[in-house]
């Protein structure tokens, strides 16, 4: 199976995303959002049948935003959500044009994040707050551990908390919530393990072996003989972060 299709397929996949809104004070609100790395849009086609949002959700990858318009095509027909191809190093709107950004473990593969933290300031409205849901490192990691992992986009950038902190409080946001939820990343990995039919300590070596090969079936992506220890070494763990553009 499609890792794509494995994560499509999680229960409770939006559980991390629900609990964001609450706490980002958006919850029961008319507000115009925008998602960055939105993939197939499926975060976005859920949080408009539960709410009374505006949404943008924009991908740097055409053919995952055709993918959406096909695939959610009923939910746009509301004229309350739209896909767009788009790069966030040079978001396509006006200063201060949406209430809310927020982001679903896409934030950790975007090679500039400075860049893409000073557009989100410019894009916000005073007041308005981002919502990032991601991986993150317990510690830093040496290149011989990033270079294997190079070729996963979840992972290749990931950081630290404190790094994601930094970047966005340099770039005049402020911090009003930094969670840290292992539990996440222990129920991505349960039900990962559980459709490829791998135990725990073999997982990371499968993801390595997955994204390298195109195909997991097409060697020994067991996780036996495939190093893994980026994911074994890199305390790597699941984390909520709310900022928020200051009204000054």
């Amino acid at each position: 199976m499609p890792l794509a299709k494995a994560f499509a397929l999680r229960p409770e996949r939006f559980r991390m995303l629900e609990k964001g809104i609450k706490s980002a004070g958006w919850e029961g609100k008319s507000l115009s959002l925008l998602e960055i790395g939105c993939s197939k849009g499926d975060a976005a086609a859920f949080l408009i049948g539960e709410n009374d949002y505006q949404i943008t959700a924009i991908d740097i990858s055409q053919e995952l935003i055709d993918q959406a318009l096909e695939e959610h095509s009923l939910a746009m027909g509301s004229g309350k959500l739209k896909f767009l191809c788009a790069d966030a190093t040079t978001l396509p709107f006006g200063e201060e044009s949406c209430d809310g950004i927020y982001s679903e473990a896409a934030f950790s593969a975007i090679p500039d994040k400075g860049k893409v933290t000073e557009e989100f300031y410019r894009a916000i409205k005073p007041g308005g707050r981002v919502l990032i849901n991601d991986f993150a490192l317990g510690r830093g990691t040496g290149k011989d551990l990033r270079d294997e992992v190079m070729h996963i986009p979840c992972f290749a950038g990931v950081q630290t908390i404190e790094s994601y902190i930094g970047l966005f409080e340099k770039a005049g946001f402020k911090t009003t919530l930094c969670r840290e939820d292992y539990g996440e990343l222990i129920r991505v990995s349960s039900w990962l393990c559980k459709i490829y039919g791998v135990g725990v300590r073999q997982i990371g070596g499968y993801l390595s072996c997955y994204f390298r090969m195109g195909n997991p079936d097409a060697g020994d992506c067991s996780g036996k003989n495939s190093k893994g220890m980026f994911f074994k070494r890199a305390k790597l763990t699941y984390c909520q972060m709310i900022f928020e553009k200051s009204n000054d």
